[in-house]
């Protein structure tokens, strides 16, 4: 049933606010009544501020089984969503790249096999201000649902892929990560690659690095 939501708690809330920003910029083009993309946003709102709760060293039982009630709620209503205007796309207008804003995988339109990516993706990283990097790279070539990041936030030196346990697929060319206080003065080190729609990987691009003001 949840197989497109993230399991983990920090995944999901990181899927759930793409979808409904996602949602309320795209519900003219979708179809999506005010009504539902409003009471979608005020269910993502209510969920975060449950799962912020969670994230203070004073949070019990009471403050997770909140979290668990807003969760519920929240999925209920991307299910829902997803269900009548982007897999049912009553306008007729979903793409690959529609779903992919949504933070949802592409459908595979591809019937001949598909090669794995062959080249390696520049990036840069850049300092987007307090506690944030951005991240660059060109736009991805047809066929290609993103570019896959690979990263850490060490102390220690990075010097190995294998190192970099951390992923996350960019969409567009321009992405801003945030980070939090105990991170402040560590570095991100990051490789990327891209990465095609039956979700093949091509080859890492040499590890860079960044520190975190």
């Amino acid at each position: 049933m949840n197989s497109f939501m993230p399991f983990a708690e920090a995944k999901f809330a990181e899927f759930a606010e793409v979808f409904t920003e996602a949602a309320e910029e795209l519900a003219d083009t979708l179809g999506i009544p005010a009504d539902v993309a409003t009471k979608q946003k005020g269910q993502f709102t209510a969920y975060k501020a449950a799962f912020t709760a969670c994230e203070s060293p004073n949070a019990g039982p009471v403050d997770r089984e909140g979290r668990k009630e807003k969760r519920g709620a929240l999925e209920l209503s991307i299910r829902k969503i997803k269900n009548a205007y982007i897999d049912g796309d009553p306008k007729g207008v979903v793409t690959n790249e529609i779903r992919l804003r949504f933070g949802l995988p592409p459908r595979d339109t591809t019937h001949t096999p598909v090669e794995p990516p062959h080249e390696i993706p520049t990036f840069t990283l850049e300092s987007g201000g307090y506690l944030q990097v951005v991240v660059r790279h060109p736009a991805r070539p047809p066929r290609y649902s993103g570019a896959v990041l690979f990263y850490k936030v060490s102390e220690e030196p990075v010097t190995n892929h294998t190192e970099l346990t951390g992923s996350k697929l960019l969409t567009r060319p321009k992405e801003t990560l945030a980070f939090e206080d105990a991170d402040r003065l560590k570095a991100f080190y990051a490789a990327l690659c891209w990465q095609n729609e039956k979700g093949e990987c091509g080859p890492s691009s040499p590890i860079q690095s960044i520190p975190i003001v």
